[in-house]
C-alpha cells in the first residue's frame, strides 16, 4: 500500500472456566478440508458466537475458508484468521503490500437470504463491516470507496480492502465468503490488537447481516451513507474495454454505482464491470 490516496493510486493491474465447575479438555488442534497436507493445523476457537479457526501460515484467509465452506459445510458466520499468507489477493488479483505483521486477515462465511440480483450486496456488507469494525477499534473515522476499500475519513488514505466470492444457487445465493484485510498500523493499532479487531468487525457484520432478510435495501442505505466516494468526478475505466465519466450519486440495492453524466443522465455501473477509475 502507499501512502497516496485512492484516487491517485487506484491499481489498474489484475482479517475462564468457573471455579466450581472443571474446565473442559483442551480441543486438539484440526487439520480441516482446504488445508493443503503439510500445512499447520488450524486452532479452534469461538468468538462472539462465531466458530473461528486460526492459522500461522495460510495460502489465504478466503481460501480455507472456501474450502471449508464447500468440503464441510460450515455455518454462516465461521471464521478463518492467519498471522500470514501466502497470497494475499484482493479484487482483480490485486496484492495487499502491507506487512503480515501490520495485517489483519480475516475471512468470513455467510448464508445470506439474497436473491440473486442482490448478490454483489455483499460486497457491501463487507465493505461496511470492516469500516465500522476498524472505527470501532481504532477510534479513528473511516469510510467506504466503492466497492472494495476502506479509507481514512480526514485523508481518504487506504486502510482496508475486502473481497467477496459468491456461490450462486437456483434463484438465490448459497453461499459467499468476505476476505478483510486491514492496517493495523494506520489504525494506530498493534498486534496485540487484532482480536479486538476481529471481534468488532464480526458484530458490525452479525447486525448488518441480520438485515438481509428483508433483502438488501437496508445494506445499501448504510453502505450509502458512509461511501466518501459520492460526489466526486471521476473517470471510470471499463471491463472488458472503454469508460465514462461522471458524480457517483448513490449506490443501489443491486450494489452498483448510480453514476450522473454532465447530461444528467444516470448510469448504473455493477462491480464486475469496474477496471479501475481515477478522480478527475
Amino acid at each position: 500500500m502507499t501512502d497516496d490516496p485512492p484516487d491517485a493510486a487506484i491499481d489498474e493491474t489484475p482479517i475462564p472456566a468457573s471455579p466450581s465447575v472443571p474446565a473442559a479438555p483442551a480441543r486438539p488442534p484440526v487439520n480441516p478440508a482446504g488445508a493443503r497436507p503439510g500445512m499447520n493445523p488450524a486452532e479452534e476457537s469461538e468468538r462472539a458466537g462465531h466458530s473461528v479457526r486460526s492459522y500461522k501460515m495460510a495460502i489465504s484467509v478466503g481460501a480455507l475458508a472456501l474450502g471449508w465452506t464447500r468440503q464441510e459445510h460450515a455455518p454462516g458466520g465461521a471464521a478463518v484468521v492467519a498471522d500470514r499468507e501466502v497470497s494475499p489477493l484482493g479484487r482483480l488479483g490485486k496484492m495487499w503490500m502491507v506487512p503480515a505483521e501490520s495485517t489483519l486477515a480475516m475471512a468470513v462465511v455467510l448464508r445470506p437470504p439474497l436473491p440473486v440480483e442482490e448478490a454483489d450486496a455483499i460486497w457491501l456488507l463487507a465493505s461496511l463491516a470492516a469500516a465500522e469494525g476498524a472505527e470501532v477499534a481504532s477510534g479513528i473515522p473511516t469510510k467506504a470507496w466503492w466497492p472494495d476499500l476502506v479509507v481514512k475519513e480526514d485523508d481518504d488514505a487506504v486502510v482496508g480492502a475486502v473481497k467477496a466470492e459468491i456461490q450462486l444457487g437456483p434463484g438465490k445465493v448459497r453461499s459467499a465468503v468476505i476476505t478483510l484485510r486491514l492496517d493495523l498500523v494506520r489504525l494506530g493499532l498493534g498486534a496485540d490488537d487484532r482480536n479486538e479487531l476481529l471481534d468488532a468487525v464480526l458484530s458490525s457484520l452479525d447486525t448488518h447481516g441480520a438485515g438481509l432478510a428483508e433483502g438488501a435495501a437496508g445494506v445499501a442505505a448504510a453502505y450509502q451513507s458512509r461511501c466518501s466516494l459520492l460526489g466526486k468526478r471521476i473517470k471510470v475505466q471499463l471491463l472488458p474495454k472503454g469508460e465514462t465519466r461522471g458524480v457517483p450519486r448513490g449506490i443501489d440495492r443491486m450494489a452498483r454505482l448510480e453514476l450522473e453524466s454532465p447530461s444528467g443522465m444516470v448510469e448504473r455501473l455493477t462491480i464486475d464491470t469496474l477496471r479501475a477509475y481515477q478522480i478527475v
